[in-house]
């Protein structure tokens, strides 16, 4: 993938939009689509179908053929795609072979999906014709020296054993700091150890996983120094076919660009010029996985959710709030709440559905008055569901999990609200859905996490809309080194100051 100059800073609100109108207009896949002419009247498979390519190519490619069997996706949840009916790969596996003279049309665009192609193509023993043309560079990644830089970093722990094991050359991780190179991460070199021996690596890339933009132009100046391409780790994840948060990171593009329309739309409603920057640049992030986009929109990460500066963007706490944490984790947004109110409040409830976590709360509330720890998962129904427990931020509900949790309606465990935070690990509108009556009836301000999955902050905005229909909404970014921290502020009153009734 081509890295342009650095997004500017200075952009206006209409240069941000003309911007992001070119960026959603390119191809950054080849599609060869001269090929499907030879599949001729020949039963068809669609692979991958959702991948980039598939969603912009697809339809047109499944109308062109006579006979489309069946789109093979195990992600999507719908039951036809691009006009076919959605096959699992499991049921393609078992069944395929009725049809010995089908070809499958692969649309993958990532190193880790055309491997999944292929292996489906060897179980069936199909012809496959490939459509996308894979960024050259990356391609050669499995076949060349690598260097990965930062790989402490949070997105190093998150993301660089995987890479790692997909480049297969891994020379050394290059650490600022860090004590020791991650497991099957290369041997530990310093900035000087590369400057010094990186040369004798022809080809070689460097992949750099820093978190913060002033490390990324250290370690992109290094680069320059050793005579070594460098690439930024997001659009080799995205390659690569790695997770963003809970989507994969081409998924989370290709669910945004379908969408784009309803994003801008919802910049008309934005209640400032800082909340429309933000949308735009956070979705040119999610188009180009550039994320120089993000760094003049950082809002200050003790500003989130709420402050006790007078200018903060976010919100103002006042000292008769009923404050409901969801996703209270071990509680450090309590804290901050009490430190914001000066200790005084009507009531504080902490809903968190890690067992670690909610003896931590408990713990807490010792101390505090009017304060309640609940031990539940906060949705729309009362239910019981698996769990990811891991006592740390990102434990969460997943078919997989380790343990069982229940869940409950705020409607059901609350009198009164008046500031809510939720960061539930994108069951925000589900929570929604079960306050319907505290939302509806106390109008509370509302601060929820919008970046869990690509259309959160569609699908909280559209939820908010169903149940209140004067909400002033504003938007921040409180970190500039991946997707997180997109927070949506909705507010029955404008500006950052609580209602009357929360003072």
């Amino acid at each position: 993938m081509k890295h342009d100059a650095l997004p500017a800073a200075g952009l206006t609100r209409e240069q941000l939009r003309r911007t992001l109108l070119d960026v959603a207009s390119r191809d950054d896949a080849e599609c060869d689509l001269a090929r499907i002419a030879d599949i001729g009247a020949r039963p068809v498979f669609l692979l991958a179908p959702l991948s980039l390519t598939g969603c912009l190519h697809g339809a047109r490619v499944a109308a062109q053929l006579s006979q489309v069997v069946a789109a093979v996706d195990d992600v999507t949840p719908q039951d036809t795609i691009h006009g076919a009916p959605r096959w699992t790969s499991e049921r393609f596996v078992r069944e395929a072979h009725r049809l010995p003279n089908a070809v499958v049309v692969d649309f993958s665009c990532s190193a880790r999906g055309r491997a999944m192609v292929e292996r489906l193509c060897q179980a069936t023993g199909l012809e496959r014709i490939v459509l996308t043309r894979l960024d050259p560079q990356l391609e050669s990644l499995s076949r060349r020296p690598v260097f990965l830089l930062s790989a402490s970093s949070v997105l190093g722990a998150m993301h660089a054993q995987t890479l790692a094991t997909a480049a297969g050359q891994v020379i050394a991780s290059v650490e600022e700091t860090a004590a020791e190179a991650l497991p099957g991460c290369g041997v530990l070199w310093r900035p000087a150890d590369f400057l010094a021996r990186a040369g004798a690596h022809a080809d070689a890339l460097a992949i750099d996983f820093s978190y913060e933009a002033e490390s990324r132009a250290r370690m992109r100046a290094l680069c320059e120094s050793a005579g070594v391409v460098y690439a930024d780790c997001m659009p080799v994840l995205a390659h690569n076919g790695q997770y963003a948060v809970y989507e994969p990171t081409r998924i989370y593009r290709q669910r945004t660009l379908a969408r784009l329309d309803d994003f801008l739309a919802l910049a008309d409603r934005l209640e400032d010029e800082a909340s429309v920057a933000t949308l735009y640049r956070n979705l040119l992030f999610r188009l180009s996985y550039d994320r120089e986009w993000l760094a003049p929109i950082v809002s200050p990460p003790e500003d989130e959710y709420f402050s006790a500066r007078a200018d903060t963007a976010t919100f103002q706490v006042g000292q008769n709030e009923h404050f409901c944490d969801c996703g209270a984790y071990q509680g450090p947004v309590v804290q901050r709440f009490l430190d914001a109110s000066g200790g005084r409040y009507a009531s504080i409830t902490a809903v968190e559905p890690d067992g670690v976590n909610h003896e931590a709360l408990e713990r807490m509330g010792q101390a505090l008055p009017r304060f309640r720890a609940i031990n539940k998962a906060v949705s729309n129904a009362q239910e019981v569901l698996r769990f990811k427990e891991t006592g740390t931020m990102s434990s969460h509900v997943t078919p997989d999990g380790t343990v069982s949790v229940p869940t409950m309606r705020l409607d059901d465990e609350l009198e009164h609200l008046s500031l809510l935070k939720m960061d539930v690990e994108g069951f925000e509108v589900k929570a929604l859905e079960g306050a319907s009556r505290l939302v509806q009836t106390q109008r509370p301000r509302i601060a929820a996490c919008v970046y869990h999955y690509s259309l959160d902050l569609l699908d909280v905005v559209g939820q908010l809309d169903r149940l209140v229909d004067d909400y002033h909404f504003r938007l921040r970014q409180h970190t500039g080194g991946y997707y997180y921290d997109l927070v949506l502020y909705g507010s029955p009153v404008a500006g950052n100051a609580p209602p009357a009734w929360a003072r």
